[in-house]
């Protein structure tokens, strides 16, 4: 019966042949290998990056030069043309006071012309009113008219009209006397002469003012003259310098994205021989069992 169990044992011999799997897994291993990062390479880039931005840096600190060099005297300048400023403040604000009384004098003229053009209607009114520009003359009228009754046989109507006449300028003779007065205001009635007078020492006044302020602002005109020949190009050189700060950011920008760069390589390049590591030591541990 013995030799019947011969082939399961050689069967059970023959189990072990699993090569093809190892050399699936070796196979999948070289598939997934992550390369050594290339650091001469990237040192080599690094540099070339480095170099470029000294460059920029030292094309910048010539332009800082130049500007440092034209602004020179910033202080005195901006100190005196804070100084002139002030003077023409003060100046300015004396004007604008003046103006302010020449106004109220304008005003009160306007007012006193129109108070004059009143009383002068009403003199001409209260003068057509009464038709007599004396009391004598009133007088001689009313006498008239009662000699006219007394020697002349008139008709009722008249008579009446003849008696009212008198009734009225007995009514107008005491206006005489207020038109009298009225003009007699008048002809003493300020227009506003005096305040024209005012009003000519007020405007000799701001053309004196006028004239200074003239020649701090050509003083203004000189010192801004002055400082804009003294910077000449500077602004031109400015524009430049502030080109070169870009294109330094730019490259700086681009150092740190190619350092971000490196390091994530050798990140996963790191963790590739971490993974390696742990799958020899599984399969040393697998063939000690």
């Amino acid at each position: 019966m013995a030799p019947k169990t011969a082939p399961k044992a050689e069967a059970k011999k023959a189990a072990p042949k699993k090569a093809p799997k190892k050399e699936k897994e070796e196979g999948e291993e070289e598939k997934t290998k992550v390369p050594q990062p290339d650091r001469e390479a990237f040192e080599a880039s690094l540099q070339k990056i480095q170099d470029a931005i000294d460059k920029l840096q030292k094309k910048q600190a010539s332009f800082n030069a130049k500007i440092s060099e034209r602004s020179g005297g910033k202080d005195e300048f901006y100190a005196k043309k804070a100084e002139l400023r002030a003077e023409l403040d003060e100046l300015s604000k004396k004007m604008d006071e003046l103006q302010g009384k020449k106004e109220e004098i304008e005003k009160s003229v306007s007012a006193k012309r129109d108070q004059g053009k009143e009383m002068r209607a009403n003199v001409n009114n209260m003068k057509k009113s009464i038709g007599f520009t004396s009391e004598k003359d009133i007088d001689q009228r009313i006498a008239n008219i009662e000699f006219q009754l007394c020697t002349e046989s008139v008709p009722l109507k008249q008579e009446k009209a003849l008696l009212a006449e008198i009734q009225q300028l007995k009514k107008n003779r005491p206006k005489v006397a207020q038109v009298q007065q009225m003009e007699a205001g008048l002809a003493s009635f300020d227009p506003g002469m005096s305040m024209k007078e005012q009003k000519q020492v007020i405007n000799e006044e701001m053309a004196q003012y006028r004239d200074a302020k003239k020649k701090v602002q050509e003083k203004m005109g000189e010192l801004m003259d002055k400082r804009k020949e003294q910077l000449g190009d500077l602004p031109d050189i400015i524009e430049q310098r502030d080109a070169v700060g870009k294109e330094i950011a730019e490259k700086i920008k681009e150092r740190n994205e190619l350092r971000d760069s490196f390091r994530q390589e050798e990140r996963a390049y790191n963790g590739y021989l971490a993974e390696q590591r742990k799958v020899r030591q599984e399969k040393a541990a697998e063939e000690r069992a």
